[in-house]
């Protein structure tokens, strides 16, 4: 989105609200993660070449912004290294009026570009996620202002969501129809007594910022909240078969999935309901396709739905599920 501005003057009034001295915009510095999350945002520098990302944000989101500051800012403060907490001013406050905006700071991470899609195939990756996806399910039961986020039913979003889009769009829908009638079947009759916990919400490789063999940060906490406890790793797997489906058999999978199981992080209910949560959670990308208008993903979407579906037994054997 375009963001019309004075560089001088946005410079100065975020040194003052940061007490920082800001000297430039970098423009040649990427950023991760989706720009969909923020009306504007850039990457500045200070006079002494620290570097930070700088966010506009729309005033309709500043509650749900303001509540993922605090949440985040707990989490690092528990020592969850690879969350990026915004800076606060010295009354605790992390959203700043500035020039009719809300603006928000945080420390840049920079990182190394993904190898897509060949990084799928990689264990270590898996035992990195692992290792994080652990150590944050454990600090978020220790979180207060992450346990008083509401709860998300995955059951009630995906009823709703295929309701419309018979309505909108009956052609597509009856494409999906198979899947979710499986899913009324094995899945939404259990799936509000699964046992819940807080949830990243959209964790997948693009919002990961990864080191040569380490995770620097994971980012864009737009969806985090209650959900069922093994939401997390289920949509990170959705995401990693849609890049390549043999992926699911590969190294990255095997490892982050051992691994987890071995920690004994989440219930046996969690464990046997994961193949169908992951095809569950496909329909919120395909929500995504739509609003997107991107019809070569949406029918993409439905080809891997199928292959999910069909080799639900098998994910689960491969995956030792059952014990």
């Amino acid at each position: 989105m375009q963001y019309q501005f004075n560089e001088t003057d946005l410079l100065a009034a975020i040194s003052l609200r940061w007490e920082m001295t800001f000297v430039r915009l970098r423009a040649d510095l990427s950023l991760a993660g989706s720009p969909e999350r923020t009306a504007w945002r850039s990457v500045v520098e200070t006079s002494d070449g620290r570097l930070y990302v700088l966010e506009k944000i729309p005033s309709k989101n500043y509650g749900g912004k303001r509540r993922i500051a605090e949440i985040l800012q707990q989490l690092s403060g528990r020592g969850l290294q690879q969350v990026v907490a915004y800076l606060p001013d010295d009354g605790g406050e992390f959203i700043h009026l500035i020039n009719h905006g809300l603006w928000q700071l945080s420390p840049y991470v920079g990182g190394v570009v993904l190898d897509r899609p060949a990084y799928a195939m990689d264990g270590w990756r898996g035992d990195a996620v692992a290792d994080f996806l652990i150590r944050f399910i454990v600090t978020g039961r220790q979180t207060p202002t992450a346990l008083e986020t509401s709860s998300f039913s995955i059951a009630a979003y995906t009823l709703d969501l295929f309701t419309t889009l018979s309505t909108r769009e009956p052609e597509i829908a009856d494409r999906y129809r198979p899947f979710m009638a499986h899913l009324k079947e094995r899945l939404f009759p259990i799936a509000n007594g699964l046992p819940m916990g807080f949830c990243h919400g959209d964790v997948h490789p693009i919002n990961i910022i990864w080191g040569d063999r380490s995770i620097r940060a994971v980012i864009d906490w737009e969806f985090c909240g209650i959900k069922p406890e093994i939401y997390d790793l289920a949509n990170l797997l959705g995401c990693l078969g849609m890049e390549d489906p043999q992926s699911l058999g590969g190294p990255f999978v095997h490892r982050l999935v051992s691994r987890m199981r071995r920690s004994n992080i989440f219930s046996d209910e969690s464990w046997n309901a994961l193949p169908d949560l992951m095809l569950a959670i496909r329909f919120a990308w395909l929500s995504e396709w739509m609003r997107k208008d991107d019809q070569p993903m949406i029918r993409l979407e439905a080809d891997y739905m199928a292959l999910l579906m069909e080799n639900r037994s098998d994910l689960a054997d491969r995956w030792d599920l059952s014990g």
